[in-house]
Formats: structure tokens, sequence, C-alpha cells
């Protein structure tokens, strides 16, 4: 019987101590993962805290690049849309493209340069015999002057082609553009093919 009692006793003696061991067991468990979760979180705070500082610097020292980007871009819209609006409305014409608007004021245009061409026809040329045909453009401001003059097509003389250039300018200024064409056009561009006859005139071919 004391036997039964003294076994049962040292069994609840161990089984207690078991118990406690095992409770002490857990809680320093828990501490430790406790501590180790801190250890993590904390790490994690300090990792995310200067990954954000480093792209918080990141962005600073690359705001300025954005702005002056951003800046540039803005100007250059701003460059581009003032020369759009300033830019003038060109219409290049030939004898065969001109609309019936264009058409009357290109036959006087015609008559007003063959005129002077065989007022001043290049006596080098008439001397020596020189002819030839050249293609030319003639851009007439608004009002009649002269804005551009471009050999097109040479002559393949030096001579007739600088007596061209000369006709236009002594044919200046041309007379101004009628409303019906200047209200779409700037400038007209008047593309033709003159021809200097041997010694005798310049007429034009188209």
């Amino acid at each position: 019987m004391h036997k039964d009692r003294f076994g049962y006793t040292l069994f609840l003696s161990i089984s207690f101590h078991l118990v406690i061991l095992i409770c002490l067991s857990l809680e320093i468990a828990q501490r430790k993962v406790a501590n180790l979760g801190l250890s993590l979180n904390s790490n994690l705070k300090s990792d995310n805290f200067s990954v954000e500082l480093k792209s918080s610097e990141l962005q600073m020292n690359n705001r300025p690049n954005l702005d002056s980007i951003i800046a540039e871009l803005k100007k250059k819209i701003s460059d581009h849309n003032q020369s759009l609006r300033i830019r003038p409305r060109r219409d290049t014409i030939t004898a065969v493209s001109a609309h019936s608007k264009q058409t009357l004021y290109l036959e006087k245009w015609r008559e007003r340069v063959e005129e002077v061409g065989n007022l001043h026809y290049p006596d080098e040329a008439r001397k020596s015999k020189v002819f030839g045909s050249l293609r030319i453009l003639v851009a007439i401001r608004v009002d009649g002057h002269v804005d551009d003059f471009r050999i097109m097509e040479s002559s393949g003389s030096k001579i007739l082609d600088e007596a061209a250039e000369k006709i236009v300018e002594l044919s200046a200024p041309f007379d101004p553009l009628p409303e019906e064409i200047s209200s779409k056009t700037d400038i007209l561009e008047i593309v033709r093919t003159w021809r200097f006859h041997q010694g005798i005139s310049l007429k034009s071919t188209e």
C-alpha cells in the first residue's frame, strides 16, 4: 500500500516537473521566436527604410533631370507651334496645275516677264548667238514683291541663267496677289520654263 502511494507520488512529481520543463521550454521557444520576429521586423523595417531612402535619393537626384527634360520638351513644342503660326502659307503652281482663280494672274505675270525680257534681251547672248531653255521658280509675296528666285533646271549657259534672274528683278514688283488667291496664300510660287530663242526673243513654253 505504501509502495503504491510512493510510486504514485513519484509519478506525480515526475509528471509535474516534466510539465514545468515543457512549459519552460515552450516559453523559452516563444521568447526566441518573438525575439527573432522582432529582429526580422526590425531588419525589414530598416531595409525598407534603407530602400525607401535610396529610392527617395534617386528620385531627388533624377528630379532635376526630369524637370529639365520636361522644360526642354515644352519649349520645343512652343517653338514649333510658334513657327507654324508665323510660317507663310505657300502655294506652288505651274501652267498646268494653276486653277481658274490663279490662271488670270499667271497669264498677266507671264506677259510682264516676256515684255521686260524682250526689252532687255542679253546683248552677250545675242552677239554670241547663245540660246537655250531653263526652268525657274519665282516666289511672289502678297504685295507683289519677289520673295525668292531659283533656277530649277539650268540652261547650261551662265549668260542665260544670269539674264533670267536679271529679267525677273527688272520685272518686279508684280501685281499684288488678288484676294481670291491671298485669302489662302501668303507666297505664290510660280514655276515656268523659259526659252531664249537665238538672238530674237524670250518666250515661256509652259
